[in-house]
C-alpha cells in the first residue's frame, strides 16, 4: 500500500505517467497548425543589392500556396519566386514539406527544388498536375538539410541545419548554406547566403530581404 501511494505521488509529482508524449506533443501541433495558416500568402519587396553586385534592382514576389500532393507527404506548400509581380517570371520554385510524425521532437520541413520547366507546367494549379508530379523528378537535399521552425512573438522563424552542404550542378562544387525564414502577419523575411568549397562565397541576399504581404 505504501509503495502504491509513493508511485503515485511521484506520478503526481512528474505531472502524468499515463501519457508524457501527448503532454510534449500538443504544442508543436499547435504551432504547426498556426504556422500553416501564417505562411500562405503573396509578398512583394525589392531584391538587396548584395544578390548580385551591379544588377539591376527589381521586385521579387514570394508566394506561399497549400497544394494537395500526398506522394510528398500530409503538409505540403508550394513556394515561388517571381520577378515583377506574381505572373512574371519564376525565379524560384521549391516545394515544402513539413514533418508531421507524432512523436518529432520539432517543428521542421525539407524543401525539393522544381526546374523551371516544371515550375512553368504548374501555373495552371491544376490539382491533377501536382498529384502527378513524381518526388524522384526533383531535386532533392541530404536529409542532413532541413528547417526548424519555431514560434516568436510575431510569428515563427525557420532556421536552416548548420549541418548542411550538397553537391551542386548549377555550381559545379559542394554548397553550404546558412538560411533562415521569418513569418509574420505583416511580412516575410529571408536570409540567404551560398557558401562554396573554398570558404567563399557565391550567392547572398547582403542582409535580410523583407517583404510585404500584398
Amino acid at each position: 500500500m505504501k509503495r502504491s501511494i509513493k508511485v503515485f505521488l511521484i506520478c503526481g509529482l512528474l505531472a502524468g505517467c499515463a501519457h508524457p508524449a501527448q503532454k510534449s506533443v500538443a504544442p508543436l501541433e499547435n504551432e504547426l497548425a498556426a504556422l500553416l495558416d501564417l505562411l500562405p500568402g503573396t509578398f512583394a519587396g525589392e531584391a538587396p543589392k548584395g544578390m548580385k553586385p551591379g544588377a539591376e534592382i527589381h521586385m521579387l514576389v514570394h508566394s506561399f500556396t497549400p497544394v494537395v500532393a500526398p506522394q510528398f507527404g500530409e503538409q505540403v506548400l508550394y513556394y515561388q519566386v517571381t520577378r515583377g509581380t506574381a505572373e512574371g517570371p519564376i525565379l524560384q520554385a521549391k516545394i515544402f514539406v513539413f514533418a508531421t510524425e507524432p512523436q518529432r521532437p520539432a517543428n521542421t520541413m525539407h524543401a525539393l527544388v522544381l526546374a523551371p520547366e516544371q515550375a512553368e507546367a504548374l501555373r495552371s494549379r491544376d490539382a491533377a498536375d501536382w498529384q502527378q508530379l513524381a518526388p524522384d523528378r526533383l531535386m532533392s537535399f541530404p536529409e542532413t538539410c532541413f528547417f526548424t521552425w519555431t514560434r516568436q512573438e510575431d510569428g515563427f522563424v525557420g532556421e536552416g541545419s548548420d549541418t548542411c552542404s550538397y553537391a551542386s550542378k548549377a555550381f559545379g562544387q559542394t554548397i553550404t548554406p546558412d538560411m533562415r525564414y521569418r513569418i509574420s502577419r505583416d511580412a516575410f523575411e529571408l536570409e540567404e547566403t551560398l557558401t562554396g568549397e573554398d570558404g567563399g562565397i557565391i550567392v547572398t541576399t547582403g542582409g535580410t530581404l523583407v517583404t510585404r504581404r500584398q
